[in-house]
């Protein structure tokens, strides 16, 4: 993300997460549907933090899944609200932040009587505030022939600035094709997604009188995971995200394996996984995680490959993600 404030214009980008597939909600309201247990997770994001303009990003989300009846598997799940905040800060002195609540709602539509093929529709829907913090910002009009930069001159810019607050909204969907675990079967499961978010082109300008739409965010997420043994799968996945002109793409790759253990007489198993992403022309991104029935916890570096690299010192980006589930009638899956 990046601050900037030219000719009564100030404008930024989406902040960004590298763990895509744990930010579910913020990747795609209708992955809401897919969480068969109530589950929370926390993901916090630091930027460049040699720099003169670090930025953080943090999401606190929950998703609660809705059962038509009772807790059946996979008939009685036809989908999951969710809710997700997130704070994104950016600039020097942390001047330029920007808050986000949002609800989810997603429905899910089996496509066969076995649930094999499911697509599942997401909508969501909240507010979005965002504020400059004028204290430690220079102006141009502050600037002295004699002895450059003079606080003692007030800027007229100042009391242009004001926190918006707007609201947003933005919708999904999502295929997944799971088939039943078969011995000796290579394809473990398939899955797509597209989103849009901002589709209602909020007005997020900070300069009083002006105008600013808020283009709209479009993301498409595919995957498909391999069996390669009775423990192991590996995975090739894809991100692609446009917006206002501007294309990222993804491309990545996990390795996951299921470790056995026993508890109370019951078979229970771990997946530890690791993975790599490339971001075309910016990044090369590492990421290790563990997780069980009841907890994730996972962490990931990015490295930068672009010509920036030779202004951070090495120093690239890392990103933690946390999350808790409060039943375990779902067992860890390999989703990507």
């Amino acid at each position: 993300m990046a601050l900037v404030a030219v000719a009564g214009r100030v404008s930024a980008q989406d902040a960004v997460f590298s763990q895509f597939f744990n930010s579910t909600l913020y990747l795609n309201p209708a992955l809401a549907g897919i969480e068969k247990d109530i589950s929370v997770s926390f993901a916090h994001r630091s930027q460049w933090r040699s720099l003169l303009f670090p930025y953080t990003t943090s999401q606190v989300s929950v998703v609660m899944p809705y059962y038509k009846s009772e807790h059946t598997e996979p008939y009685g799940h036809v989908g999951g609200i969710g809710l997700s905040v997130y704070n994104d800060v950016a600039g020097e002195s942390k001047n330029f932040k920007t808050t986000g609540l949002n609800g989810s709602f997603a429905y899910n539509l089996p496509l066969d009587h076995k649930h094999i093929n499911q697509i599942t529709f997401g909508i969501q829907v909240g507010m979005i505030n965002k504020r400059i913090d004028p204290d430690g910002l220079q102006w141009g009009e502050q600037y002295n022939p004699f002895v450059g930069f003079d606080a003692s001159i007030a800027s007229s810019e100042v009391g242009n600035l004001e926190n918006t607050t707007f609201f947003d909204v933005n919708s999904g969907i999502f295929w997944w094709h799971n088939p039943i675990p078969e011995s000796g079967k290579l394809l473990n499961s398939m899955n797509a997604g597209i989103s849009a978010s901002h589709m209602n082109n909020p007005n997020e300008s900070l300069i009083s009188g002006n105008e600013s739409r808020l283009p709209v965010l479009y993301k498409f997420h595919g995957g498909i995971v391999f069996n390669i043994s009775h423990h192991a799968t590996i995975s090739a996945n894809t991100l692609n995200a446009y917006q206002d002109g501007v294309l990222q793409n993804n491309l990545g790759s996990y390795l996951s394996y299921k470790i056995d253990t026993e508890a109370n007489g019951h078979l229970r198993y771990f997946i530890a996984r690791v993975g790599s992403w490339y971001r075309v022309n910016d990044a090369v991104i590492l990421l290790a995680e563990l997780e069980s029935p009841l907890f994730k916890v996972a962490f990931s570096y990015d490295w930068n490959t672009s010509s920036l690299r030779y202004s951070n010192r090495g120093i690239g980006t890392y990103e933690i993600h946390l999350s808790v589930r409060f039943a375990d009638h779902a067992p860890p899956k390999s989703r990507y």
